[in-house]
């Protein structure tokens, strides 16, 4: 709902998203899940919420994109453990060093600041033909909830917070 939140302008747009993607709109055909996160949202993260030794590595990877020319990046996270192997996504992604595709895909962009509709559907155009190696000319939503949803929603999640 966060996306919704900003998209029916009950707070900022988002920077940072999860999308799922499907080949049909009954979803019956789920082709890949991925997370879009704006260079925006990066910059706030390096600088406010990765502080930690463990975070070294990541803080790099984001210091690099901020700072280099590419639109796009993707960051991939691999298998750590057995477990992990059987979530590896079904779809193209480049192997690790173990041969193994990751288990989740951020992809970064520099492409807008947040998000709307259009930036959305942009996204997976790009996202569809890196890993799908597919050219589509229609994005859908699936689910788009009213307005008047979206800000008993937003209002129930404020009320949340202030108690």
């Amino acid at each position: 709902m966060n996306f919704w939140f900003g998209e029916y302008g009950l707070c900022d747009k988002s920077c940072n998203d999860e999308i799922t993607i499907y080949s049909d709109a009954n979803r019956t055909d789920k082709l890949g899940y991925f997370e879009i996160t704006t260079h925006i949202s990066l910059a706030y993260l390096y600088n406010n919420e990765l502080n930690h030794e463990e975070d070294y590595d990541y803080k790099k990877e984001i210091e690099e994109f901020l700072n280099d020319d590419s639109q796009i990046i993707y960051n991939y996270i691999y298998p750590s453990d057995d477990e992990d192997l059987m979530n590896q996504v079904a779809h193209f992604a480049p192997l690790n060093r173990n041969n193994h595709k990751p288990v989740y895909i951020d992809m970064w962009t520099k492409l807008s600041d947040a998000f709307d509709i259009n930036e959305i559907k942009k996204c997976v155009k790009i996202l569809v033909k890196e890993f799908f190696f597919e050219n589509v000319s229609n994005v859908q939503f699936l689910d788009i909830p009213t307005y008047d949803e979206t800000k008993n929603a937003y209002d129930e999640m404020i009320g949340i917070f202030k108690n």
